[in-house]
């Protein structure tokens, strides 16, 4: 077993272990990336100098800096080196997974306040043409923090007649994809969403804590079930310099 400390904790390569050698390298990255002892700036030894201070091949350190880099945990400029990368809220906004899920993946921490939990109708631009409007609906308005930092503004709709029993809960505390599953068995199967750009308004700037005007990225979801019926609507607002969105595209 080898160990090398490099200023942020120790790397642990074992060769003993069937775990190849570059997902050791990689997994003691990530670890100190989500301790903090590596934050976002950071810049990481080359590729030669780390392969010769650990006696690994380059090719094994550079497979872990190319896995590294495709997570979303490094990024590599030319002429510069590798840096660990800021965080991007919205890297898994091609999986449907809870807020809480998604950033705890991340290796950060989420909390939620509720600001709004009420019993109203579907307004018609919300539904656009994907239900009718009207009827009974929750409207659920959240503001959502990563690590106590403002990073979304969320404004949920969930069909009330079909899940009465939501209006007991705090979705401060509670997860509203969790609380579905619990009560009614309902996952989401499947989500359309479409992503945009804009300028902050004024209560958009609140929640998010930066200047009014300044970019923001938007997301509006349908979320479906299992037998494709729709049970969520969100829109959700993000600061534009901490977002990005990852998909995947296929020919099949």
């Amino acid at each position: 077993m080898e160990w090398m400390t490099m200023g942020f904790g120790y790397i642990e390569i074992d060769r003993s272990l069937p775990i190849p050698l570059y997902k050791q390298l990689e997994s003691s990255i990530i670890e100190a990336i989500k301790k903090g002892e590596l934050e976002p700036g950071d810049k990481l030894p080359t590729e030669e100098d780390l392969a010769d201070r650990l006696s690994l091949s380059r090719p094994v350190v550079r497979q872990a800096y190319g896995s590294l880099v495709s997570q979303g945990f490094i990024l590599r400029e030319r002429g510069r080196g590798s840096f660990v990368k800021a965080r991007n809220l919205g890297d898994l906004a091609n999986k449907i997974l809870s807020f809480s899920q998604e950033t705890l993946l991340l290796g950060h921490v989420p909390t939620t306040r509720v600001l709004t939990f009420e019993k109203t109708t579907l307004p018609e631009w919300v539904a656009d043409g994907k239900c009718p409007s009207g009827g009974e609906w929750f409207f659920l308005e959240r503001q959502r923090f990563v690590d106590g930092t403002p990073s979304v503004y969320l404004s949920t709709w969930v069909p009330a007649d079909r899940f009465p029993a939501l209006i007991e809960y705090d979705f401060a505390a509670h997860s509203l994809y969790a609380t579905l599953d619990e009560l009614y068995s309902v996952h989401p199967s499947l989500a359309e969403r479409s992503v945009w750009a804009e300028l902050a308004h004024v209560k958009v700037a609140e929640m998010l804590k930066i200047p009014e005007q300044s970019a923001v990225a938007m997301m509006k979801s349908y979320v479906y079930d299992a037998d494709r019926n729709l049970f969520e609507i969100s829109i959700e607002a993000f600061p534009g310099d901490k977002t990005r969105f990852n998909f995947e595209v296929r020919s099949d």
